[in-house]
């Protein structure tokens, strides 16, 4: 793996929504890998449906950076069926349909959702152009957590090049701050005495052509944002902020 740019990704709400829920929308606690690949899309210029392949290349790794909290709202959407439609195009009220719909809060202190993104990719002049993107500002497209309603913004942490983060062998336990996908877990270190919100579940991994699902994969992670002592069955890695001494170990996705 050659270079990684860290940036955080925040916003006052999110909707990530789950994959196999029709009737009401659920959410995840976090973007999943396939929202990550549309944000890091959305900051380089990707049109729709053409970076699939691109970006299934790239590794992902995500951290819950603040605790949430969920609320289920009902809302309010337009019905847009064959027979609706030219009632809509004469601007007339047209049926509605009630969905319940489940959005992802800050709860605690906390202000907003932060989620703290890595993304390393094969062609580093692409994970440069994104680091460069953010540090100055000027995303392609705008940035949302999930739906187009659930605005969000992004701030550049660092990119880190070939020695600059340290590699942690399997086997070993370490404190890890990312959602793990759980084919990567050996075990997990209870005996510190802490409370843990830990949370698996299922979740979409990459697109294929014409925007098909792939297998989703399962996941596990500490919804309050707290680090998880585990032994991982592939290697971890870890990051330093040189400004503020603080390191935070985290597992790629793939």
């Amino acid at each position: 793996m050659k270079a990684v740019m860290v940036f955080d990704l925040f916003g006052p709400m999110a909707h990530f929504r789950k994959y196999y829920t029709n009737t009401s929308s659920l959410t995840y606690g976090f973007p999943p890998r396939t929202v990550l690949m549309g944000i890091v899309a959305a900051i380089l210029g990707f049109e729709r449906d053409t970076y699939y392949e691109e970006l299934n290349r790239g590794r992902f790794a995500v951290a819950v950076k603040a605790p949430t909290r969920r609320l289920l709202q009902t809302v309010n959407y337009v019905r847009t069926k064959k027979e609706d439609l030219n009632l809509l195009r004469r601007l007339q009220q047209v049926p509605g349909t009630q969905t319940p719909l489940e959005f992802l809060l800050p709860a605690g202190d906390a202000r907003s959702l932060c989620f703290r993104v890595f993304f390393s990719h094969p062609d580093t002049g692409l994970v440069q152009e994104a680091g460069d993107r953010l540090r100055e500002g000027r995303t392609c497209f705008p940035l949302y957590l999930g739906i187009t309603e659930c605005l969000a913004g992004a701030r550049f942490v660092n990119i880190y090049g070939t020695g600059d983060y340290q590699e942690v062998p399997p086997g070993t336990t370490v404190e890890l701050a990312s959602v793990l996908n759980v084919a990567h877990l050996d075990k997990i270190d209870f005996s510190g005495g802490k409370t843990l919100n830990l949370v698996r579940e299922r979740a979409p991994y990459s697109f294929g052509a014409g925007r098909t699902l792939r297998p989703p994969i399962a996941v596990v992670y500490e919804s309050s944002g707290k680090p998880l002592s585990a032994a991982l069955r592939v290697p971890s890695y870890r990051f330093s902020d040189a400004a503020t001494g603080d390191e935070e170990t985290v597992a790629f996705l793939e």
